[in-house]
């Protein structure tokens, strides 16, 4: 039995006679590295102000936090459809033909990020509460007084802890391809 050389793929292909599925790591245009990263310090500080919010309980310090968090979330959700827009009228080099790493880790990023802040908004409408800062008010989505706005907030924070859960595995795979990609990387 002879030893085998090359990497763990090649021996694999060499044993199966085919090739086997090539994943790419896809190369963003600018601006969409710019919606990338200007979502995630939204969502980061959605996420803080909204533990901390809770943990003040009341006060005027909760509720400029308060205030700053629904100003945010509708930023927030106006950002991600700005993205879809932008992907939709620009769509990245390359895509159709190639196999994307994780598209189901992609797709329920961006229905949290859509959902959470309509979550939110709605809470808000049913509770009474749509003041943002500056002393513009949100429009309500859901009729005040509805019984529902209990429910509606305890699945915004519910779906804010998964959606960290979400980031969390999304950084760990992108530091992954990073790695391998390092690792991979031809020698000069």
């Amino acid at each position: 039995m002879s030893m085998a050389t090359g990497t763990r793929e090649e021996r694999i292909q060499e044993e199966r006679g085919s090739a086997l599925p090539r994943y790419t790591i896809r190369t963003y245009r600018l601006p969409s590295k710019v919606f990338h990263w200007v979502t995630a310090v939204l969502v980061l500080f959605m996420i803080t102000s909204g533990v901390m919010m809770k943990q003040l309980g009341s006060g005027p310090v909760a509720d400029l936090l308060f205030s700053m968090h629904k100003t945010t979330g509708i930023l927030t959700l106006s950002v991600v459809l700005l993205r879809f827009l932008y992907r939709i009228l620009m769509p990245d080099p390359g895509t159709g033909r190639e196999h994307f790493r994780r598209p189901t880790l992609h797709f329920a990023l961006y229905g949290a990020l859509v959902a959470m802040p309509l979550l939110g908004w709605a809470g808000v409408s049913a509770f009474g509460s749509t003041g943002i800062l500056f002393g513009l008010e949100l429009p309500s989505i859901w009729p005040h007084g509805s019984p529902w706005a209990d429910f509606l907030l305890e699945t915004h924070a519910y779906l804010a802890f998964g959606m960290l859960a979400l980031v969390a595995l999304h950084i760990g795979i992108a530091m992954q391809d990073h790695m391998t990609r390092a690792r991979d990387a031809p020698d000069d």
